[in-house]
């Protein structure tokens, strides 16, 4: 395995520790207050490497890359009105497709609206 940088593992760090699914932009201003002199290019660099070697998840939601720090496989439940994104298990065998049964989900994300815009769309409707 190869060894993580400091900074490679101060990006590792910050995305493990939250659950809101940051941008590139959101991760480098969080590792900046540890590591100051870090350039968003590098934050860019490190999140495709952990995204390509699988430490980290990458999707892209209402046209922004977003990163999760949970590489386990689950849903990403997505609000298209106001871009709040959650993680939900996966279950097993749920989305299997039937004509490749050794094909391994990683990552499943499904859009709608959260219940917060929805309540707030049926006050205003009413």
């Amino acid at each position: 395995m190869k060894r993580f940088s400091k900074r490679r593992q101060c990006i590792l760090d910050d995305l493990e520790s939250r659950t809101d699914h940051p941008t590139a932009e959101m991760v480098y201003s969080s590792v900046r207050n540890e590591i100051p002199s870090i350039s968003l290019g590098t934050v860019y660099r490190n999140l495709k490497e952990l995204a390509d070697e699988g430490s980290i998840i990458s999707f892209t939601q209402n046209g922004k890359e977003h990163f999760d720090g949970n590489n386990h496989p689950h849903i990403h439940v997505c609000c298209s009105v106001c871009g709040k994104i959650g993680d939900h298990p996966l279950p097993k065998g749920l989305f299997q497709p039937e004509n490749d049964p050794d094909f391994d989900i990683t990552n499943v994300i499904i859009q709608g609206i959260c219940s917060d815009c929805a309540s707030k769309q049926s006050e205003e409707s009413a």
